[in-house]
């Protein structure tokens, strides 16, 4: 099994568990992943900016899964991927969440609470709480 393979696989066991939660995974490569993150939910504002979050990852977690779901959600990606070694967070993302949304609800989300990216060696996790319900 190549290493793309390897990481897709633990990509995707992770996004399995976290999407029973109302959190979507989605790996992206380490040098531009806010450019394949836009692309890939196909935003048109890309005006937002990218700071490091003031809180260590199980806590910007906590804060972006909610209290009751976020600790299997950290064990797992820790199991399956180490530390991060960074967590970023947007500084505004108020029209981010409208874009991914969409009118009527017609974006990927129907609602987004949250987003964060943890950067790891040669990838980025992106993970967004919120749901199609």
């Amino acid at each position: 099994m190549k290493n793309d393979e390897i990481l897709s696989e633990k990509v995707r066991l992770l996004d399995e568990l976290a999407m029973e939660k109302e959190v979507c995974v989605q790996a992206f490569d380490i040098e531009n992943y806010l450019t394949e993150f836009y692309d890939f939910y196909e935003i048109k504002n890309r005006k937002q900016s990218l700071i490091q979050s003031p809180k260590n990852f199980d806590m910007t977690l906590k804060e972006l899964a909610g209290d009751d779901v976020w600790l299997p959600i950290a064990e797992s990606a820790e199991s399956l991927f180490g530390e991060p070694e960074r967590v970023m967070i947007f500084d505004d993302y108020s029209a981010l969440i409208g874009e991914l949304e969409g009118e009527d609800g017609l974006g990927p989300f129907f609602f987004v609470f949250d987003i964060m990216f943890c950067e790891y060696d040669g990838f980025a996790l992106c993970f967004i709480s919120g749901t199609n319900n």
